[in-house]
This record gives C-alpha cells, sequence and structure tokens, in this order.
C-alpha cells in the first residue's frame, strides 16, 4: 500500500502507457504522478479548482490527461501538469462525470445524460453536418432507477429522471461507443448502459 502526499480520497486513476506512469486524481484538487518502474511519486500538483474533480484520462500517445469538473473539462500536459486548455461544457450545469479520448477527439460524459465530442485538433465541439450551429451529442434513454422510499413518497414518479455517464468507451474498431451510469443523487439506485454504433 502507497499513500500519496496531499491526498485525500482517490477519485480516478489513468495509466499512461507512454510515459510508464500512473496519474491519480484526489478530491481535495490535486493531481499525483506515480512512477511505475519504482512505484514513487514524481509529482503532484494543486488544480486550479477543487470542485467536483471526478474523472480522469489520458490521451493514447501520453502527452495528455483531460480532468472532468464541474461545469469543464481540463487538459493538462502530461510532463508538466501545467494547464494547456479549459474545455467550457456546452451546457450549463452538466456536471462532467467520464472523458476518454479516441485520436484527436475527446468525448465528455455528463451528468445529464449527453455524450459530448471534442475536436482538440480544431479546438471546437464536433457540429452537426445538418445543421452546423448544432453540437453533436449523444443522449441516454431513461434506464432503470428504483428510488428509495422516501423518494416515492414525494412523487419521483413524476419527475423526469436522466441517468448520469459515469463510464464510456470504445471498441476496438472505434465505431461503436459503450456508456453506462445511474441516478446522479446518492439516494438513489438504478443503471444504465447503451451502445451507439
Amino acid at each position: 500500500m502507497k499513500e500519496c502526499k496531499n491526498a485525500q480520497k482517490i477519485r480516478s486513476l489513468a495509466f499512461n502507457r507512454q510515459r510508464r506512469e500512473l496519474a491519480c486524481l484526489s478530491l481535495n484538487g490535486y493531481i499525483h504522478v506515480w512512477n511505475m518502474e519504482n512505484f514513487k511519486q514524481s509529482l503532484s500538483r494543486r488544480l486550479p479548482s477543487s470542485q467536483e474533480n471526478v474523472c480522469l484520462a489520458v490521451k493514447d500517445d501520453g502527452s495528455i490527461y483531460a480532468i472532468g469538473c464541474r461545469s469543464y473539462t481540463l487538459l493538462l500536459d502530461s510532463r508538466t501538469l501545467q494547464p494547456i486548455r479549459k474545455i467550457s461544457a456546452r451546457y450549463s450545469g452538466c456536471g462532467i462525470r467520464s472523458a476518454s479520448f479516441q485520436d484527436n477527439t475527446l468525448t465528455i460524459g455528463t451528468g445529464i445524460g449527453m455524450l459530448m465530442f471534442y475536436d482538440l485538433k480544431a479546438n471546437r465541439y464536433l457540429e452537426s453536418s445538418i445543421n452546423a450551429s448544432r453540437t453533436v451529442v449523444l443522449k441516454t434513454s431513461r434506464g432503470f432507477v428504483f428510488p428509495d422510499e422516501e423518494f416515492a413518497d414525494q412523487g419521483f414518479h413524476q419527475m423526469k429522471y436522466t441517468p448520469a455517464i459515469y463510464t464510456h468507451c470504445y471498441d476496438f474498431s472505434s465505431t461503436r461507443l459503450f456508456a453506462a451510469g445511474g441516478p446522479l443523487p446518492a439516494s438513489m439506485f438504478g443503471n444504465y448502459a447503451g451502445i451507439w454504433q
């Protein structure tokens, strides 16, 4: 067992194959990097915001870390952990819950059941070929939710429920995208899984 210096609970881990490092995101707003050859902590940096840093991803070439926060995704240089770019969420209040890279596209899963796609080369969200002013977004279906008695008594069944996307990944061919998640409130139970092709 190893302990991260300056860390509270660890929220997310990402293995950087190219740099032979393990990046850790802690609850108190730090990113920590461990050298996997000697298993020693090599870097630790406080992030610009300590609010809801919940997910971490690494680009395939090992050059960039993406950190999902409450209202934006922060891109960091993996060598120095210095911020490169702050990508604001396209929709307010969505909360970034998952992130992944596919070549030069950053896929972002939100707390309101949407997947968004950001083109790193063009420095913008992907836009629809049918309507250029619209961002490409995939929306989840309802999924399954089983509210506790407190929510049932408050008429939860009449409320609209959208699952948060806590994880997502592409298949080996990069033609299908799997997403999974569930309710955002901790007092609710449920799940969601979907595949887009």
